[in-house]
């Protein structure tokens, strides 16, 4: 009979007491792993958002929720900037800024946000085509892979936007229809799941919204010199209308730089956010409750370390004839020391198995239900190599735990234990 078999037979005839060993010790690992997997996969994207903006601009309010709107694309505009106010900084020339993006969103179609955009935001997002082309013109439109895939949109296909950020909204819809003229290759980044259009759409859009409400003043069929076909910044630069805001790249971390967000909120009418001040502040909100849980994971870790030192000393105590009969049988001291540390490494490695379904099945269900996969990339498919750590301390949490017992069956006295047999 293999120890082994005789470990997990040992082990097996008191369900009640291995079960809740067991129980106590994938909890304390699944919530460690919970902890590592969303902070993980939040992490790399805010990173992956974030990357290559230095600086937001847009209008005044909550510079969280800028990010979180204009980076994130999670939350509502904090409001409209005039195209005229941020002229300055679309110049090709400027001697800090590298790269202008401009922003405008508000609209959405099935839940994806539109965007608009010029032509120069692909290669700042290293965004690539997978089929068609970039918009050329007003109501072009440019898919991410996720939106084609899971609205089954194609090539030529149609579609009307709504005013508003959620599916709710479809009350409100433009009158006008964007058609598909691209479709992008997957980025693993929120882009996936978002709708581009140029600037001009946007403002198209809305223009009818204003003719509708002032009938009298305006003729409902005709847009008044408004700008058509604002597809790059050279259009913008030539163009007025509102945008949401505009991303900013600097050419290096120089004096005028670090100065540069400072002098605008104090010279301007405009807001200047850092997003990565914005998320190291979304990170310290965060960061209690993830040491929080951390430290309950550590409580309940060693909890489970007492309950197996327990239970395995328990049933030394209850086998201890057994085991004199296995010596007298032929069994050595470092048979039954080794059957004791199996009975351990067997606990840590169910309870690390449980830990592991739990974790990641958790997750996947409430990256589903919570649309966190929607929002922040987070899912239940991801495996970190962090993970490995958490085994192994797992295994260690049970090959510790049975030392003592297994050192008490290795130095079993036989003559005092077969002695004490009525």
């Amino acid at each position: 009979m293999s120890l082994f078999y005789l470990a997990w037979k040992n082990l097996s005839t008191r369900p009640a007491r291995f079960l809740f060993v067991v129980l106590l010790m994938s909890v304390a690992a699944s919530l460690s792993l919970l902890i590592l997997l969303v902070n993980e996969q939040f992490s790399q994207h805010l990173g992956k958002s974030s990357e290559n903006i230095d600086l937001i601009l847009c209008s005044k309010g909550s510079p969280l929720q800028s990010v979180m709107c204009n980076v994130m694309y999670v939350d509502a505009p904090t409001g409209n900037i005039s195209s005229d106010e941020i002229k300055p900084f679309l110049n090709p020339k400027h001697p800090v800024i590298e790269s202008s993006i401009p922003i405008s969103s508000g609209d959405s179609y099935e839940d994806y946000r539109i965007i608009g955009t010029t032509l120069e935001y692909f290669p700042f997002m290293q965004l690539q085509l997978s089929e068609g082309s970039f918009f050329a013109n007003d109501f072009d439109a440019v898919l991410g892979s996720e939106v084609s895939k899971l609205q089954k949109l194609k090539l030529g296909d149609k579609f009307q936007s709504n005013h508003g950020l959620v599916k709710e909204d479809a009350s409100h819809e433009h009158e006008q229809q964007l058609i598909v003229k691209g479709i992008l290759l997957p980025s693993g980044t929120i882009k996936d799941r978002l709708i581009f259009t140029n600037i001009s759409s946007y403002w198209s859009m809305h223009h009818d919204e204003k003719e509708e409400e002032n009938k009298e003043e305006l003729d409902h069929h005709e847009f008044d010199g408004l700008p058509q076909n604002v597809n790059s910044l050279e259009n913008l630069r030539n163009s007025s209308g509102e945008i949401t805001a505009l991303l900013l790249k600097f050419k290096g971390n120089n004096i005028q730089a670090l100065n540069f967000g400072r002098n605008i909120n104090q010279n301007t009418g405009l807001m200047a956010v850092n997003p990565a001040i914005e998320i190291s502040r979304l990170y310290e909100l965060s960061g209690s409750a993830s040491e929080l849980f951390n430290i309950i994971g550590w409580i309940l870790g060693l909890l489970a370390t007492f309950a197996i030192i327990i239970n395995l000393f328990q049933a030394f105590e209850e086998r201890k004839i057994e085991m004199a009969i296995m010596r007298l049988g032929g069994a050595g001291k470092v048979r039954l020391f080794t059957l004791m540390m199996l009975e351990g490494l067997i606990i840590s490695i169910i309870g690390i198995s449980v830990a592991f379904l739990i974790a990641h099945g958790s997750l996947e269900v409430a990256s589903v239900y919570f649309k966190l996969g929607e929002k922040y990339n987070v899912t239940g498919k991801y495996f970190s190599m962090d993970e490995m750590k958490i085994i192994a301390g797992g295994l260690l949490i049970g090959a510790f735990s049975a030392i003592w017992p297994a050192v008490k069956a290795y130095r079993q006295d036989l003559h005092r234990v077969i002695s004490s047999i009525d």
